[in-house]
C-alpha cells in the first residue's frame, strides 16, 4: 500500500510537470503575438531597412536576397545608437529605431515575404515588429510607394533603449558594417547626400566607442569602404571619430 501511494504521488507530480511544460509555450506564443503580430500572407510584405539590413551582405545572410526596392524617408521615427545588447557578448550598443513624433531618417524599402519575416523574428531579441503607414513614407529615388500590402518595421522594445556606456559602447565594426550598406545604396541609386545622411539622421554617436576595426568583436573580417567611411565621420562634431581612430 505504501509502494502504490509512492508511486500514485509520484505520477501525480510527473502530470503535474508535463502540463506545466505543455503551458509554457502557449504562454510564449501569446508574447510573440503581442511582439510579433501575425503576417496576412494574402498581402505584399515589405519591411523598412534602418541599420544593417541596408549592407547587401546582411540581406543575402539574412533574407537570402540582395534586391532592393529604394531608398526612403521614415517621418515618425528616430533612428540612434541606443539599442543595448546585454545578453551576449561582447556588450555593446547598436542603432535602433524608437518611434519619434518630429522626427525622421533615410532607410531602405525592402520587398519580403512572410517566410523571410518570420525567419527574422525568430532572432529578434532587442526588437518588437510594428506596422507602420505607407503615408509616412517619401521615396527618394524615383519609385512608387506600394499601394496595398503590409509594411513593417522593427522598433525598440522599451526596455532595451539605453544610452551608451563604458561597458555597452558603440563598437567601430558595427558603424562600418552600418555606413558601408549607406554607401552602397547611395552608389546604387546615385543619391550622393545618402551616405551623409546616415550620419546626420542617426543620434547617439558618443565618446563610449570603441575601435575593434582591426579585430572585429564579433569574430568576423569586415569587408567595408573604410576611407569613405573616416570621410563621413569626420562629419561629427566636437572631432569625436578622430578620438576614436587615434586609439
Amino acid at each position: 500500500m505504501e509502494t502504490m501511494d509512492a508511486f500514485g504521488i509520484m505520477s501525480v507530480k510527473r502530470w503535474l510537470a508535463t502540463m506545466f511544460c505543455l503551458a509554457l509555450p502557449v504562454s510564449s506564443w501569446a508574447l510573440d503575438l503581442a511582439c510579433f503580430p501575425r503576417v496576412d500572407t494574402t498581402q505584399k510584405q515589405y519591411l523598412v531597412a534602418s541599420d544593417m539590413l541596408m549592407l547587401e551582405a546582411a540581406r543575402e545572410k539574412k533574407l537570402n536576397k540582395d534586391k532592393a526596392e529604394f531608398p526612403v524617408w521614415v517621418s515618425g521615427y528616430q533612428r540612434g545608437w541606443f539599442a543595448r545588447v546585454v545578453e551576449k557578448s561582447p556588450t555593446k550598443t547598436v542603432p535602433g529605431v524608437t518611434p519619434k513624433e518630429g522626427k525622421l531618417f533615410n532607410g531602405l524599402l525592402l520587398a519580403s515575404s512572410g517566410h523571410q519575416i518570420s525567419s527574422l523574428d525568430r532572432n529578434e531579441t532587442l526588437n518588437c515588429r510594428t506596422l507602420i503607414s505607407v503615408r509616412q513614407l517619401k521615396t527618394m529615388a524615383g519609385g512608387q510607394l506600394p499601394g496595398k500590402g503590409q509594411i513593417w518595421i522593427y522598433v525598440l522594445k522599451p526596455g532595451s533603449m539605453k544610452r551608451t556606456a563604458g561597458k555597452y559602447p558603440i563598437q567601430q565594426s558595427d558603424v562600418d558594417n552600418f555606413l558601408t550598406g549607406c554607401v552602397e545604396q547611395s552608389r546604387a541609386f546615385s543619391l550622393p547626400q545618402f551616405a551623409e545622411q546616415c550620419v546626420d539622421f542617426t543620434v547617439g554617436w558618443s565618446q563610449n566607442w570603441a575601435n575593434d576595426r582591426e579585430r572585429p568583436s564579433g569574430g568576423r573580417l569586415i569587408q567595408n569602404k573604410r576611407k569613405e567611411i573616416d570621410r563621413l565621420l569626420e562629419r561629427l562634431e566636437a572631432e569625436l571619430f578622430e578620438k576614436v581612430r587615434d586609439e
